[in-house]
């Protein structure tokens, strides 16, 4: 009876310890892109592979809470030219890049800094292409088209 009772006394009080124990502990969240979107650091990148005019591509981005796609970077800019080999029936895909205010000088849609480019030698100044779209099948190279070509695109949104 003596033993019963302090196994009793002993299975209560390390009961007690790991409830102390387990309401200490708190869940951490990672976050995570939405189902379909893939992710690099920490940003989500979407190719839609559906030919729309730039406007109209940017609008539906905006309607995932997203905008066409800023490359920040050379790493960004292989992987989402690997996401459109994998998923843009066509070799060229709109992205947020464009000199729409101002000829020759380009700007994202999403705001972000203009501090990487991948045009094959210095940015176009094509009068009346002011969008630009990337060619991943040309080395990912990007070129200014006229914004009213449909095309395929890439949304971009960061991680919340």
């Amino acid at each position: 009876m003596a033993f019963a009772l302090r196994s009793l006394l002993l299975l209560c009080g390390i009961s007690g310890l790991l409830t102390g124990v387990w309401s200490d502990l708190k869940v951490v969240r990672v976050p995570s892109c939405p189902k379909g979107w893939s992710r690099l650091d920490d940003r989500c990148f979407l190719v839609v592979d559906k030919l729309q005019t730039f406007a109209d591509a940017e609008s539906s981005c905006q309607g995932l809470g997203a905008n066409l796609a800023s490359i920040r970077s050379a790493v960004e800019d292989e992987v989402v030219s690997a996401l459109i080999a994998r998923f843009a029936s066509t070799g060229y895909v709109w992205i947020g890049y464009n000199d729409i205010n101002v000829e020759g000088t380009f700007e994202w849609t999403d705001g972000s800094p203009s501090v990487f480019e991948d045009f094959d030698g210095a940015p176009p100044t094509n009068p009346g292409e002011d969008c630009v779209q990337t060619y991943p099948e040309t080395l990912s190279t990007w070129d200014d088209v006229d914004c009213d070509t449909p095309s395929p695109f890439v949304c971009a949104k960061d991680l919340h």
